[in-house]
């Protein structure tokens, strides 16, 4: 029996874009049928707010009662303005007990903000460059903390796979008691606000919305998703997908290659061509 759904959520990247980044046209056409019953349309990525821009001006989100969830759950903010709702950052004192903590460790440390990736070394290593060209942010030196912008969603280990994995054996019981911890990216350690989380970031959103959460529908493709997919009321992964997102979810669909996506909302809201 299909649902009521009121808000859809859908993951950014190997979700809602294509490994070009590109959302399909049958996607966007689809969803401009939804807005049109007024079904909302919420986007929940690891990518900071301005790292969505292109996605929500595409979509036509960008109205004061449009809002995305940012940086794996540390921020809500709304389209319009990117006023935050909800605030989840990490801050000066987090920076200097992870990069004492790692001194020794040949890995660089980044910042990501609401609008700018930041790194303090001259020249970016490999792995830097490889979550630039996701987040799809602009990127800057800093000498101090005091230079950045005050928005700090997520500090990334950014280095070589093998090290990681020596540094995630070694430190990963200090990081956990303090942050959430995730690693969706062989070449990064994602380090969090202990309160940050997808799921845990739309659960207040609804609250806010006044929307529950079997009136949800989520799309993803990550680790990242599997708690949110199956919290929601109905839970779509995407066939290129972690296999924990896949489990958690009550379909799985087609490649984010392929207009599966547009496929599944067509068939599910009976929606004609």
């Amino acid at each position: 029996m299909k649902k009521d759904i009121k808000l859809i959520v859908f993951d950014v990247d190997g979700t809602l874009v294509n490994d070009n980044k590109e959302i399909l046209d049958e996607t966007v056409d689809v969803v401009e049928v939804l807005k049109n019953r007024r079904i909302k349309i919420i986007l929940n990525s690891g990518r900071t707010f301005n790292g969505m821009w292109r996605m929500r001006q595409k979509l036509g989100l960008m109205s004061y009662d449009d809002y995305s969830i940012c940086g794996t759950g540390a921020f809500i903010r709304r389209n319009a303005d990117g006023k935050a709702l909800l605030e989840n950052p990490l801050y000066e004192n987090d920076y200097k007990k992870i990069t004492k903590l790692l001194a020794d460790e040949d890995v660089q440390i980044t910042i990501h903000t609401m609008n700018i990736l930041y790194l303090n070394e001259e020249v970016p290593n490999e792995a830097f460059v490889l979550d630039q060209k996701q987040v799809q942010m602009p990127w800057m030196k800093f000498e101090n903390f005091d230079d950045i912008e005050k928005s700090v969603s997520r500090i990334g280990i950014a280095g070589d796979e093998g090290l990681l994995d020596q540094i995630a054996d070694k430190y990963m019981d200090e990081l956990t008691k303090d942050y959430m911890v995730m690693r969706n990216e062989s070449y990064l350690i994602e380090i969090l606000n202990k309160n940050s989380g997808k799921e845990k970031s739309l659960v207040k959103l609804c609250e806010i919305l006044g929307v529950s959460m079997d009136e949800v529908m989520y799309f993803g493709d990550g680790f990242n998703d599997a708690k949110s997919l199956d919290l929601a009321g109905v839970g779509i992964a995407m066939g290129n997908g972690h296999p924990a997102a896949k489990s958690a979810a009550d379909y799985v669909i087609g490649s984010n290659e392929e207009p599966a996506l547009a496929e599944f909302l067509r068939k599910y809201f009976d929606i004609d061509d």
